[in-house]
């Protein structure tokens, strides 16, 4: 009988560590789901007080599944656990999570108004998440990786999920409800265009910093308890304008730098 390869073993079970957190984040996009479909169960029974609970734990549940979205990528790349499947399977999820479950929130919460409507610009957010996944994956590795081209997936859905989260009693006016039908598709046409927004793996966390950057991070730590929902709702708000903003500043202001250099990795010491 041959010896069974530990090394191999142990191999397979570092790879289990990042892929259960990607299911962890398609579970929390599942029960985002689940909660905004009984969001509308309880408008139909008139029940405002309970549907305004749901749409908000619906709302926590992406912002959840957001925290392990991203930690799985980043447990892959320090564990060396990365693999074709482990980014297929992310992207799948993401899909889910990122995709179906803010376009069942938005219709349950604030476009159902507006009937067949309010459906179709839900159906294209989740038709522009999915054609932004997929040029991620065409596109990965031949772009500057400090840069993302188009709003992140993650992102667009927290918007909306910022957005209800802030204010979550059902929408019934069918004037405000045409706002976030361009609000929604906004957000959706974003995501599939060539505009750049800044990642998180272009910050070098290991570079020593000044004490007014601790200052600064707890003075963020110390709003967001105060005014969580308004925290959030002006952050992503700011992220999603600081694409265009910072394109027109180029335009405005262009670089001296050519393209050439543009593309090359920041240097870390």
């Amino acid at each position: 009988m041959k010896r069974p390869d530990v090394r191999k073993n142990l191999r397979r079970g570092v790879y289990v560590i990042p892929t259960s957190f990607t299911v962890l984040n398609l579970f929390f996009g599942f029960r985002s789901i689940v909660n905004s479909t009984r969001g509308i169960g309880a408008m139909v029974d008139g029940r405002s007080d309970l549907a305004i609970h749901f749409f908000e734990v619906a709302c926590l549940s992406l912002f959840f599944a957001a925290i392990f979205d991203t930690f799985d990528g980043l447990l892959a790349r320090q564990l060396g656990a990365t693999s074709e499947f482990g980014k297929e399977y992310d992207s799948l999820a993401d899909v889910v999570t990122f995709g179906t479950a803010p376009a069942v929130l938005v219709y349950a919460w604030g476009l159902q108004v507006l009937g067949n409507l309010g459906g179709a610009i839900a159906f294209l957010f989740l038709v522009s998440v999915s054609l932004r996944l997929a040029r991620f994956n065409v596109m990965t590795g031949k772009t500057d990786y400090r840069y993302f081209v188009g709003l992140p997936s993650p992102a667009g859905a927290l918007t909306l999920a910022s957005i209800i989260y802030y204010a979550p009693a059902p929408v019934h006016d069918e004037r405000f409800g045409m706002i976030m039908l361009l609000v929604t598709a906004a957000v959706a046409f974003a995501m599939v265009s060539p505009i750049r927004y800044r990642s998180q793996k272009g910050m070098n966390l290991q570079k020593e910093r000044s004490l007014m950057y601790i200052v600064v991070l707890a003075l963020i730590l110390g709003i967001f308890t105060k005014w969580p929902r308004e925290f959030l709702f002006i952050g992503a708000i700011c992220y999603l304008a600081s694409g265009p903003l910072v394109r027109l500043w180029s335009i405005a202001f262009p670089s001296r730098k050519t393209p050439e250099e543009l593309l090359q990795p920041a240097e870390t010491h």
